[in-house]
C-alpha cells in the first residue's frame, strides 16, 4: 500500500512538473507574437508587458495570497491578457507587503523572484493631473463621509481592518493621506507635500507606481493617475 501510494505520490508530482515545464515553454515560444494591447498595472516584480504574457501561466497564486485583496484576474474579454493579474488602485491598490507574498507564490518567474522588498518595485508611477482638486490646495479637511467611502473598498481580512482604523484618525483633519499613507519605506523620497497655508502632493523619484495615493485620496475628483511601466 505504501510503496503504492508512494508512486502514485511520484506520478502526480512529476505529471505536475511536467505540466508546468510546458506551459512555460509554449509560454515563451509563443511571447514574441504576444502584443500587448493595453498597457495595466503588474503586481510587484512584473517583467515588461510582452515577457510578462509570455511567462504567466495565470494560476492565481498571487490572487490567493494578498492579505489586501489588491491583486485581480483580467476578465475573459481582455484578449491575450484574460485571466493574468493587474492591480486596479481605484478598487485597492498594492500596499507593498513585506516579503512581497504575491512574488514568493508566483511559479513561473512573471513575477521576478529577485525582487524582494519595496526598494526594488517597479510597477510605474505617480502622476499629479489635477492639484486644484487636492484638498490640501482648496484648505478644506478631511470629512467622515470621505472616509467611509474609501473604507467601503473593503473590510474583510485582518490588514484591510488596519487600514480601515488608520483612515478614521483623518477624519476632521487637513488632509495629508497621500503622503503619510505612503508604504513605502522612505515615503518623503516617494511623495511630499508643498506649501505652506495650502499645499499639493509632489511625486518624488522614488515613487513605484503602487497606486495608493490614488486609491485612497479623499477627493471627490482624482488628483492622481498611475502610468504602468
Amino acid at each position: 500500500m505504501s510503496k503504492k501510494m508512494n508512486r502514485r505520490s511520484f506520478a502526480k508530482t512529476a505529471l505536475f512538473t511536467c505540466g508546468l515545464a510546458g506551459l512555460l515553454a509554449a509560454g515563451r515560444a509563443c511571447a514574441p507574437l504576444l502584443k500587448p494591447e493595453e498597457k495595466f498595472l503588474r503586481p510587484p516584480g512584473a517583467e515588461n508587458e510582452r515577457k510578462f504574457l509570455g511567462t504567466c501561466i495565470k494560476c492565481g497564486q498571487c490572487v490567493q495570497v494578498c492579505p489586501y485583496r489588491s491583486v485581480k484576474l483580467l476578465d475573459i474579454n481582455k484578449g491575450a491578457a484574460a485571466g493574468t493579474p493587474v492591480i486596479i488602485p481605484e478598487e485597492r491598490a498594492c500596499y507593498l507587503c513585506d516579503l512581497l507574498p504575491c512574488v514568493l507564490s508566483c511559479p513561473s518567474g512573471a513575477l521576478d523572484s529577485s525582487v524582494s522588498d519595496a526598494e526594488y518595485v517597479d510597477m510605474g508611477k505617480a502622476r499629479v493631473v489635477r492639484p486644484e482638486n487636492c484638498l490640501g490646495m482648496k484648505g478644506e479637511t478631511v470629512t467622515e463621509d470621505m472616509i467611509n467611502r474609501l473604507i467601503a473598498h473593503g473590510t474583510s481580512g485582518e490588514r484591510e481592518k488596519e487600514l480601515a482604523e488608520k483612515l478614521r484618525a483623518f477624519s476632521g483633519k487637513a488632509c495629508t493621506v497621500c503622503r503619510d499613507m505612503c508604504p513605502y519605506p522612505d515615503r518623503d523620497a516617494a511623495i511630499a507635500l508643498t506649501g505652506e497655508k495650502r499645499y499639493a502632493p509632489e511625486i518624488r523619484e522614488k515613487c513605484v507606481g503602487c497606486g495608493v495615493c490614488l486609491e485612497l485620496c479623499p477627493a471627490e475628483s482624482n488628483v492622481f493617475v498611475i502610468e504602468p511601466k
